[in-house]
């Protein structure tokens, strides 16, 4: 099955954070799964980095990305399908993140699941398929 990480799962991955969920974890980590990251997320991690939003990464975002890349994760293209779809993504107003709201977008013209750890992301259900860490 293919599942799209949000971008803080996927720091918690790069992490092997204590927050991932022992079911998410499985999903990550079994070899029948394509698990896919969005550029976007990697746009989000390279200005969190210029920002010392992660003052535990050490790296830049090339190290971050070769690091996914080794730990078995498929970077997703970016195609405008997926620019298009965000069109589609009902707006709230107390969930404003572009960042957020683009993955969902993807997520949605991909037809797969998205790995959240943001509950926010459930309101987005039965349009998306959303999996909360």
């Amino acid at each position: 099955m293919k599942y799209l990480l949000d971008t803080q799962i996927a720091i918690w991955s790069l992490e092997d954070h204590a927050n991932l969920k022992p079911a998410i974890r499985n999903i990550l980590e079994n070899p029948d799964n394509s698990v896919l990251i969005s550029p976007i997320s990697l746009i989000e991690i390279s200005i969190k980095l210029k920002l010392g939003k992660l003052p535990q990464f050490t790296v830049g975002i090339e190290e971050v990305a070769s690091q996914l890349l080794r730990d078995g994760f498929e970077i997703l293209p970016l195609v405008l399908g997926q620019i298009y779809a965000y069109q589609l993504v009902p707006f709230y107003d107390d969930h404003r993140d572009p960042f957020d709201r683009m993955l969902l977008a993807i997520s949605l013209h991909e037809q797969i699941p998205i790995i959240s750890s943001d509950e926010k992301f459930e309101r987005y259900q039965p349009l998306i398929s959303v999996l909360i860490n």
